[in-house]
This record gives structure tokens, sequence and C-alpha cells, in this order.
């Protein structure tokens, strides 16, 4: 589809009469005047160039002759732009691949062909008939001109082989001799790769230089013109060196006029592009190999200076910055949807490279790597998802191939990419992450990058628990579990939760989200075993258990015992445990339940040894309403009774039974005003109206 795109461009401006019509551009640059100071005697035309044989088409050509023989009248011979001529068959061999003759074949036809079977650039051979024999431009050619056309057969101090004689011998078998020249290198004085002995003229006594011939192209030249330009023949002019100068009898011209004539016509020799492709072609297996032989020549003037060629199975790009890597298949088809060169993914720059897990290919270029599976097609994936996808393992990672193009335009410079196993964002600020899963659906629910959770910061982590993973955002965290589901936490009570420390690493994954607008610019987050409740007063602390059940029964935040204060603490004795809040306490043991105390009651109960204590832990909770303002509470080994007048003070044991068989409170005896103490014999605890006395032995009560 490249080639064809540019070849319609090309007839485009051919109909604008465009001087140079090919099916490409000049190798290097549009054609422009020759500048002598330019011409290498080493490097008078690269590889690239000499053998692109598909430089121009036989059309393009045509046109080229109409357009440089506009002021050509015939002669004893047609011009070169209307000759034709019937022809004949040549044999294929080991240089070319033959010739199939026709009738009244035009030049353009010809020279087509006869590049095309040797392997030679068309333009080398229009510029080797005008420099031989000025055909191309020469306004009344004759026989003679079309007799020795290119020079073949025709030794500088020999006559001429009649059996090359005519446009058609002469052009294909110049053309084969180049190619001969490249295969059978060996046979020939002139050699590529090394020092040369050069002579200006076939006068010997007009000098030698020493020359270092670059490439096989430039020992072509030499070996079928084997003289270089003085100076005064180089810059001479197209009028040559003046008879009247000393350095006449020395000049020649014919690789001068060669450099002179393609310079001019169609742009430079040299192409570092083209030279970079064919040796990128040839490392490939060359016509055999993986891209098959050419079907374009060397069509450079992209972006950046670049170059490129198609072949059967894919193309060769090459810029200066890249290098040539050649580009097919499946990525190509992708890298050219997406703008080839000048899109968003640049040049290539490297191979494909294939192997991959699942079937799988990939290729570097300038901006991007473009993936491929057979599951999702060939995807680039570029900063800043790069750094995330690396994290991830690239495909082989959890997230798999990229199966859509990256959309950026998200806030703090973002982008996202899909992949198959989940999206991977990035910011300027959070780096790139991937996103999957649960939490990702739980993300998306709250807002994505735009919600309160902002950007992620880091990958998931499934290694928090055998079971569940977590994943780290810019404002908090997700949380997943099988059970829970996934559910974000954040600020003081995901911190405090995250710490793990303590009774908070018991109560297990989230259940739901944080819910504010509790009194005092309260919080709270339940999990699947408790509750992290805070306050500015308070901080974040954990509530679970029967301890959570009893305080919700109160009233949760709301009730007398207000916020808890730390989380609880299951060693304060063998089986019980205890967790204090802003206004009281709630203890609790297996024998008994969980349940608040406060105040004086408090303070009686912790004096008498608490949970481990004479009174053992709660039984009740704390009731009020009694006579004078009183109040108790019950425990597993006792009351503790409060009046004002009275205080807080237990009672247990049989001073109790024998207290409630005489009403209690309401009784003669009333609140009880010390703690209960030894007396001989028994036990004895006085009381607003009396003191009650037990003797142990007897069980007998007495009242004084």
């Amino acid at each position: 589809m490249r080639a064809l795109t540019r070849l319609v461009t090309v007839a485009a401006l051919v109909a604008t009469a465009l001087l140079v019509p090919t099916t490409g551009s000049a190798p290097d640059s549009t054609a422009r005047a020759a500048d002598m100071n330019l011409f290498d005697a080493g490097n008078i035309i690269s590889d690239a160039v000499f053998f692109d044989a598909l430089s121009m088409d036989a059309l393009a050509i045509e046109r080229f002759l109409d357009a440089k023989g506009t002021n050509c009248v015939a002669g004893t011979m047609p011009c070169l732009k209307d000759y034709t001529q019937d022809t004949a068959d040549q044999a294929a061999d080991n240089l070319c691949a033959g010739y199939r003759g026709a009738l009244r074949e035009s030049a353009g036809t010809i020279i087509a062909k006869s590049s095309l079977a040797c392997g030679i650039n068309p333009r080398v051979l229009l510029v080797l008939l005008q420099k031989e024999q000025s055909l191309v431009t020469r306004t009344k050619p004759g026989t003679y001109e079309y007799q020795k056309a290119t020079g073949f057969g025709c030794p500088d101090t020999a006559p001429c082989n009649p059996a090359f004689q005519g446009l058609v011998s002469q052009v294909y078998f110049a053309a084969r001799q180049f190619q001969r020249y490249r295969v059978e290198a060996s046979r020939y004085g002139y050699k590529a790769g090394r020092t040369n002995t050069i002579q200006y003229h076939p006068n010997i006594g007009c000098g030698t230089s020493q020359v270092y011939i670059a490439n096989q192209a430039t020992a072509g030249l030499y070996n079928y013109t084997p003289y270089r330009p003085t100076q005064a023949a180089l810059f001479s002019g197209p009028a040559g060196v003046p008879r009247t100068s000393p350095d006449f009898g020395c000049a020649t011209y014919g690789n001068r006029n060669f450099w002179t004539y393609f310079t001019d016509w169609f742009g430079s020799t040299q192409s570092p592009g083209a030279a970079a492709i064919l040796e990128a072609h040839s490392a490939l297996g060359g016509p055999t190999g993986r891209l098959g032989g050419p079907t374009s020549g060397y069509i450079c003037g992209l972006a950046g200076g670049g170059c490129f060629q198609n072949f059967q199975f894919g193309a060769i790009y090459w810029s200066h910055a890249s290098g040539a890597h050649a580009v097919g298949g499946a990525i190509g088809a992708a890298w050219a949807g997406r703008g080839w060169e000048t899109g968003s993914l640049g040049y290539p720059t490297g191979g494909e490279v294939c192997g991959l897990v699942r079937g799988g290919c990939l290729q570097s270029f300038q901006k991007a790597t473009l993936y491929y599976s057979p599951a999702t097609g060939a995807v680039p994936v570029a900063a800043p998802i790069t750094a995330g996808y690396h994290a991830q393992g690239w495909e082989r990672g959890v997230v798999g191939y990229p199966v859509a193009d990256r959309v950026c335009g998200l806030p703090d410079s973002g982008c996202f990419q899909v992949f198959q196993g989940g999206i991977i964002y990035a910011s300027k600020s959070a780096g790139a992450h991937a996103v999957r899963g649960a939490i990702f659906n739980t993300w998306g629910a709250l807002g994505w990058e735009r919600g309160w959770l902002g950007y992620p910061t880091g990958g998931d982590n499934c290694g928090t628990s055998s079971t569940g993973c977590s994943q780290n955002f810019q404002n908090g965290s997700i949380h997943w579990s099988p059970s829970t589901g996934a559910v974000p936490v954040r600020g003081t009570i995901g911190a405090a939760w995250k710490s793990g420390s303590g009774p908070m690493k018991l109560i297990g994954y989230p259940t739901g989200g944080e819910v504010c607008g509790l009194p005092g610019r309260g919080c709270f987050q339940p999990f699947a075993k408790g509750a992290v409740y805070y306050s500015p007063a308070t901080g974040a602390q954990p509530v679970r258990g029967a301890i959570l059940g009893t305080w919700g029964a109160l009233g949760w935040e709301r009730s007398w015992l207000g916020y808890p204060t730390g989380g609880d603490n299951c060693g304060t004795s063998s089986t019980g445990c205890s967790q204090n809040f802003q206004h009281g306490t709630i203890h609790y043991s297996p024998g008994t339940g969980a349940h608040s105390i406060r105040g004086a009651i408090a303070a009686t109960w912790t004096a008498s040894g608490g949970g481990a204590g004479s009174l053992g832990y709660p039984t009740g909770e704390e009731r009020c309403g009694l006579v004078r303002g009183g109040c108790f509470q019950t425990f597993a080994k006792g009351s503790v009774y409060w009046s004002p007048a009275t205080g807080a003070r237990a009672v247990s044991g049989a001073i109790r039974d024998a207290w409630g068989a005489r009403g209690w409170e309401v009784g003669a005896l009333g609140y009880p005003v010390e703690e209960q103490r030894a007396v001989p014999g028994g036990v004895a605890q006085r009381f607003q109206g009396g003191t009650l006395t037990v003797q142990t032995a007897t069980g007998t009560v007495t009242v004084s």
C-alpha cells in the first residue's frame, strides 16, 4: 500500500512537468547543479544507488527522455525519445536474468528491461548514454552515436567490437559488464576496499594518483573508464580545458562527467540510507531471505532525511537517528496505520523479535514499542505507560499484551492503556501502575483518577495475607479479600489499620467504605471482624467482638461512653479483655459477657482487683434510679452500690445475702458506708443504718 501511495504521488508530479519522473524520489535529495568541490574520486557513487534497478520504470524513463530531448530533431537516426527497434532474446546467465525480445520496443523500455535484468540503476544507464555519446540531449543523432551508445566494447586504445553495435546491445551488455565487475571483482585491476594507482590520462606521462576506492560501484566505473580527472579538468566547466592551456593534453572527463550528469539530473550519488538498507537486506538473507526481493527502488526524502525500500514481504526503513530496520506483517501494518515514520511511533529502531509468550512478537520504534499476539493484534506501548508495563513483567506479567492504544489527556498529564489483564494508569506525580480486577472496579466506582483516591502509586500486592490483595493510591488504598470484596480505606483510619499493630491486625479486611459526619467530627469504617472509629480527640481505634456489641447497644459514640480511646486489651487476666472509652470502660470475659463500668463504681471495682479480684467481671450494666439517687452494678462475685452520701462500696457473699434479705438499700440498713472487713470469727460491713456481722462457722447474722 505504501508503494502504491508513493506511485500515485509521483504520477501527479510528472503531470506537472517534473524533470525527473520516477517511481520514487531522488536517493538523497532533489536534483541540483553539481558542486565540483564535492567530487570524491574514491567514492563517485555508492553501491546502494548504483545497483538500485527499480529507481525508474519504463514510463518514467520515457518521460525523462521527452523532457531532456525537447530540442531534438531527427538526424540520420531518430531522437532517443522517439527511438524504437525490434529486440532479440538474450539468455540468462550468472550476471543477468536475460532479456525477452519484442517488436518495436522504445528506448525507455530497453533501458528499463536491461536495468532489471542486470540489477543496474536505469539512471546509471541514462548517464552512461549521455557521457559517452550525449544521446539523451543530442539534437541530431546519427548512426555512430547509436553504434557506440554506451562505449561498451570500445576501448580507448583499440577499435570498437562490431558484435556489440546498436542501442539494445550497448545498453544490455554495458549493464551486464558492470554486474561482471561486481561478481568477478578479483579479475579486474581496480578493486574496492584498497588503495589503487589511477592514471589521469592514457598517456602515462600525465601522471598517476593514489586513490582509495570505497565501494564496488566506483571500482566498476574505473574498470569501465580507467582515468580520473585532473584538477583542471574537474573544474573546467562544460567547455572543458581550453586548448591553449598546458593542462589540455592530460584532461579526461569520463568519470567527472558521469558524476556531474548524475548529480545535475538526479541528485546526490550518495545515499547513506540506501547503503544502510542494502546492508540490512543482505544481513536478512537478501532476495532469498525473509523479505524476498525488492519491489521498489530506494525512496528517500522522508521525515528526518529518511529512506525506505519495499520488498516482497515487507520493507526496510532508515533514518540517521534510527538506522535501517525491516518492518512487515501485522506489526508493519499497525505501524503504517498509525502514520508510518511521521506518525506517533517514528522510525523503527530495531528488528522484529518473536518467540514471546503465547506466540507474540515485538518491535521497537523511536517513540514506542509495538507488541503483537494472535489474540490482540499489534498495539503500541509508549511512555509514560512503558514504566508500568516493565514493572508488571512486560507481556509475561499479569497484564499480558496491550489490547488498545493509550489514551491521554487525563489530569496531571495522565494517560491509561488497556491490557489483557488490567489497565495501566500513569501520571506525572504518581508514575505508571497497573490496576485490575475487583480493585479496578471499586476504584472506577469511586471516579477513577478524578475520584478522591487519585492515581495508583504502586501495583497491587497480593502477599498481604494468604487470600487478600491491596493497592495504594495517592489518597488512600483499596483492599480485597474473597469474602469482603474490594473496599477503600484512607486517612487516619486507613493508616491505623494498615499499621497492623495490636488488636488492629485482628479485625480483618474492610467490608464497607468510611462513613463520616458522626458527633465531634468523627468517622467509622466496618471491617470483617469489627470496626475502626475515629475522632480528632481520640484518634482511630478498633472495636470488635462482644465489646463492639455492648458499645453498640449503649448507642455507639453517641452513648455516655463516647469514642474508644484505645484498642482492646486482652491481657488483663487469662480470660478477660477490656477497652477504654472517653467516659468509661467495657470489660469482657467468656463467663460474663461484655459490660461497661464507669465513675466511682469503676474505681471501687478496680481497687478490688478488677476482673481478677474479689468481685470478678461485671455481669450487667450500671443501674441507677435507686432511692436517694443511688446506683448499683452486679459482678460475678458481688455488687457495687453507690449513693451521693456514701460513695461506691462493694457488697458480696453472706453479707450481701443478709443485706438483701433486709430490703437492700431501701431497708433499714440503707447503703453500705464502708468495705467489708474481717472480724473475729467472721466478716462485718457497716451500712447507714447499722452493721451486719456474719459468723463464718455458723452463718449467724447480727445487726448492731
